[in-house]
């Protein structure tokens, strides 16, 4: 602006400066108004009367006289007339007074607001009015859960104010404690005042603890849990809210337990099933006492009782030694301990049996249990042998399962699989006979051109021969070459005669085993050599049986008598 004014732009002045009244159309310099006016008019500057008055001034008959010191804004003189105030005083009515910390009404400081106090420079808060905190350089409204502390007045730790009293806390910051006539001085529960930090704040106890003084001295504890170290630990029972320092002895219960020796038992009424079975209801459930397994009436008012006693009235007695079950007669034993079988109503220990049924767990057919786990068989009773999972249930050779129960095989049975009485292989120095029986053989002293018949020794090429010849290395010869005994002469039924060899089957046989037999039968996967060399002669009495009929006739007396004499050597 040019500070300029004519009659035609009297607006034209800076301010501070007035266009006289008298001003023509020219352009005329502006004049200067007199310090204390604000706006003024005039022909003069010596003459020019005030419009509105300076800051901390008030207008009064065309001048301006200065308000009180305090006065941004007056209406008059004095200090009970103030519109408002200057930095760092507050307006109370008409009158400004100087802010000090800790009011509840806004203290000017330049344009901020919701100030208590101002800062030095008075143009920003130092104190917030109660109600807010300071967020950066403003006074800002506060929130609960907040972080930093609201001003409440005198009140410290406040995250809120008291809505009917501002000078109190109405929740806290830092885990304080906003109960009690002194809000926010005392930490929560589980928590203590580390007066190291500044400010102060409340930091958590250690697991389980409910005051402390550190983090690592704990002075009480949640229920459930008694100091042991400075520290919580957890009481032996866990049915008890409070114990003693050795953790065992507890002194009060949860809701339905009472104190009994030391203990927290269980509340209960008569009908109920709070109780388990080894229990009666005696105002709280009380054990059976002894060798009671169940009771009545009274804890030692027995009305089973536990393994190895017997019931004798309401009183539990005792069974023999190591015995687990005596039902009916204590002198009698029924069942024994692990590791124990019964003989003559007593129980013996396993250790050397080989044939008694001995006690290991729900485990059968053990002669001894297991060292490490007496539930499990250590060795099997004689006729059976382990199986999967360490179980007494498969047969051992030589034994078959008849009716559940592993048996012996006929007499000089390698295996029988199909009856007792019929042999699949034979023991050493015995042969498997027609019948399946295993009878004794002479085959280790034979010559050249003889066979093994019954137990004697005769000429190949008899009609009653089941077993081939013996010719030198030759195999499956019927009867050998009568000018090289080392070649065959004919061979077993079954076989191929090819270049006096007897190596392969004949048409209409296959091999099973070492030995050839008819197509389409069907064999025993377990057969050993002794099984099949029985088949052969049953094959070879089936054949020869039409041809030879008339001489087994003939010598029917005398078979039957060698049938006798075997029977008898195999009993």
């Amino acid at each position: 602006m040019s500070n300029m004014c004519s009659s035609s732009s009297k607006t034209s002045c800076s301010s501070g400066f007035f266009c006289p009244s008298n001003v023509s159309a020219d352009a005329t310099a502006c004049l200067v108004c007199k310090s204390e006016c604000a706006t003024c008019t005039g022909d003069t500057a010596e003459a020019a009367k005030c419009e509105s008055c300076a800051p901390g001034k008030y207008l009064t008959s065309d001048s301006c006289t200065a308000c009180d010191a305090k006065c941004e804004t007056c209406t008059g003189t004095g200090d009970n007339n103030c519109q408002t105030c200057k930095n760092g005083n507050f307006l109370r009515g008409t009158t400004c007074s100087a802010c000090v910390s800790g009011q509840t009404i806004n203290c000017t400081c330049g344009t901020s607001e919701n100030c208590s106090t101002c800062a030095a420079d008075m143009s920003k808060c130092d104190v917030c009015t109660n109600g807010h905190f300071m967020s950066g350089a403003k006074c800002t409204v506060c929130q609960t859960n907040q972080m930093t502390a609201c001003t409440c007045t005198t009140a410290k730790n406040c995250s809120t104010c008291d809505a009917n009293d501002a000078g109190k806390c109405k929740t806290c910051i830092n885990n304080f404690d906003p109960s009690g006539d002194t809000a926010c001085e005392k930490c929560l529960s589980g928590f203590f005042k580390d007066t190291a930090s500044s400010p102060n704040t409340c930091t958590a106890c250690s697991a389980n603890c409910i005051t402390c003084t550190s983090s690592s001295v704990c002075t009480g504890c949640e229920n459930g849990f008694s100091i042991d170290s400075n520290k919580c630990v957890s009481c032996a029972d866990e049915n008890c809210t409070t114990c003693t320092a050795n953790k065992d002895t507890c002194t009060v219960c949860k809701a339905d337990f009472y104190v009994e020796n030391n203990k927290c038992e269980k509340k209960c009424k008569v009908g109920d099933d709070s109780c388990t079975m080894n229990q009666i209801c005696d105002n709280i459930c009380k054990d059976c006492t002894g060798s009671c397994a169940t009771c009545k009436e009274a804890v030692d008012k027995c009305t089973t009782c536990k393994s190895g006693f017997i019931l004798a009235g309401d009183k539990c007695e005792a069974c023999p030694k190591d015995c687990e079950n005596c039902d009916g007669d204590k002198a009698i034993c029924k069942v024994c301990n692990d590791d124990f079988f019964t003989e003559d109503n007593t129980c013996t220990k396993c250790e050397g049996n080989t044939t008694k049924q001995c006690k290991c767990g729900e485990a059968v057919n053990c002669a001894t249990c297991d060292t490490s786990n007496k539930e499990k068989c250590g060795t099997c009773i004689t006729g059976y042998k382990k199986a999967t999972g360490d179980t007494c249930s498969t047969c051992s050779d030589s034994y078959l399962m008849v009716d559940m129960v592993c048996t012996k095989c006929n007499n000089n049975c390698a295996t029988c699989s199909k009856s007792l009485e019929k042999c699949d292989t034979c023991v050493r120095s015995y042969s498997i006979s027609i019948n399946q029986t295993c009878e004794k053989d002479c085959t280790e002293v034979l010559t050249d051109g003889k066979v093994c018949v019954a137990e004697k020794i005769v000429d190949c090429g008899a009609n009653n021969q089941v077993t081939a010849c013996k010719c030198k290395d030759a195999a499956n010869c019927f009867k050998c070459d009568s000018s090289d005994k080392g070649k065959c002469e004919s061979c077993m039924t079954g076989y191929k005669f090819v270049n006096q060899k007897c190596d392969s089957c004949a048409d209409g046989h296959t091999t099973v085993g070492s030995f050839c037999f008819p197509q389409g039968d069907t064999l025993s996967t377990n057969l050993s050599g002794g099984a099949v060399t029985g088949i052969i002669i049953a094959v070879l009495v089936a054949v020869g049986g039409v041809a030879g009929g008339i001489f087994w006739y003939m010598k029917k007396s005398k078979l039957n008598q060698e049938i006798d004499e075997q029977k008898f050597v195999l009993k």
